[in-house]
């Protein structure tokens, strides 16, 4: 990790004391008295030892910092010091470890200590970081400091270590009303795929082809026809759930910002439900230049990928004027079971955001119980749908 810079500053404590020793060295010079002196001396190498011993201690001392890629808005994320002394002799004291620079807006900035590292020895140093708003995050400066033993004096370091974190948006626990008025996306389990192949449920019978294994040959109906004929299979698959996210009608509004901020919550809180209770879960994005994954699919990699598409949305960059998306879906996502329509204004045409003859629901911002929707408890009240929070996130 490279040093950025290094430098003394006086302490609070500092400042008093040498604040006493101005007024002490008034005083002897004036009465010309030894013991003034003497006191002044001392006070004087109390000072210079503070400064010393920071010094001392913070040599052969390394740092590194080890954080995840990503976070929640409003939820502890670990950071974790590791403190590396290699010194042979002097042990290390009273280290504090702190952010010196990052983009981005933090309610609750990293700051790590530790009491006493032995020579040759390392340790963890454990803490944590809240962010305020979602998007990237990038912590860029370490700052290392002692002021041991007296207070004094501070011996700080500042390293430079660029590291990038994403803040995904607050995930809430979504109210059963919500769930109730969507179709599929209330109820859990698999159905029956339309394609061939797996080895749950039967789905016709075909010629056989090289390749082809003989448990699967229908003999019954190969006697029957005179050639070689195979069953076919399918597999139980995860319903499917598109969230289509549409903050198009808020781009021009005063209070805009505030409600596209709560459906982008919306979308991030139906996606990690829906990926919770086994759905294939896509993501579509109205108006804006982020390209959301094309995939339907699920799993923690998917969610996560879907939380970061929403995470990186600059609202104003939004294009009011882009068409939607049912002209030209992607490929992936025209055979969808059910939409779920977040953002939009009840005023606003839905047409263009879903293909012809799709089932969807839709969820506008300016709906009399949209604040009844979402939940950002500590713990999740009693009629709130169980729901996979920063905690499953981590």
């Amino acid at each position: 990790m490279k040093i950025f810079k290094t430098y003394y500053e006086l302490t609070f404590t500092g400042f008093v004391f040498a604040g006493v020793l101005c007024f002490v060295l008034i005083a002897a010079v004036n009465s010309q008295t030894n013991v003034l002196f003497w006191t002044l001396g001392i006070i004087l190498g109390a000072i210079i030892v503070s400064g010393v011993m920071g010094n001392l201690l913070l040599r052969r001392l390394e740092v590194a910092r080890m954080v995840g890629d990503h976070a929640v808005v409003g939820q502890p994320a670990e950071v974790h010091y590791r403190l590396i002394n290699n010194k042979k002799i002097w042990p290390s004291c009273a280290i504090r470890v702190t952010e010196a620079r990052f983009s981005g807006k933090l309610r609750t900035v990293p700051e790590g200590y530790c009491l006493h590292l032995a020579p040759r020895h390392n340790t963890l140093v454990l803490t944590h970081l809240i962010s305020e708003t979602r998007g990237e995050l990038e912590l860029r400066e370490l700052r290392v400091c002692c002021s041991f033993p007296f207070g004094f004096v501070n011996r700080a370091i500042h390293y430079l270590s660029p590291h990038k974190i994403i803040v995904y948006p607050r995930i809430g626990f979504l109210n059963q009303q919500l769930l109730a008025r969507t179709r599929t996306f209330s109820t859990t389990g698999t159905i029956t795929s339309q394609a061939r192949g797996g080895s749950d449920e039967f789905f016709g019978l075909r010629e056989y082809q090289p390749g082809d294994s003989i448990r699967s040959i229908h003999w019954r109906s190969s006697a029957r026809t005179g050639r070689m004929v195979v069953r076919e299979m399918t597999s139980d698959t995860p319903p499917t759930m598109i969230v289509v996210l549409d903050i198009r009608p808020w781009a021009d509004v005063p209070d805009g910002r505030a409600q596209s901020e709560r459906a982008i919550e919306l979308a991030a809180s139906l996606i990690c439900h829906g990926i919770q209770d086994n759905f294939s879960v896509g993501l579509l994005i109205a108006g804006s230049p982020v390209a959301a994954p094309r995939a339907i699919s699920s799993g923690r990699t998917h969610r996560d990928q879907l939380l970061e598409a929403l995470a990186l949305i600059n609202i104003d960059k939004i294009d009011s004027t882009q068409h939607g998306i049912a002209q030209n879906p992607p490929e992936a996502l025209r055979n969808a079971a059910e939409y779920v329509i977040a953002g939009l204004s009840s005023k606003c045409n839905s047409l263009d955001l879903v293909p012809p003859g799709s089932t969807y629901t839709l969820l506008p911002m300016d709906d009399p119980h949209s604040d009844q929707w979402l939940h950002f408890p500590e713990k999740p009240p009693a009629e709130a749908a169980p729901s996979p929070l920063a905690e499953s996130l981590a």
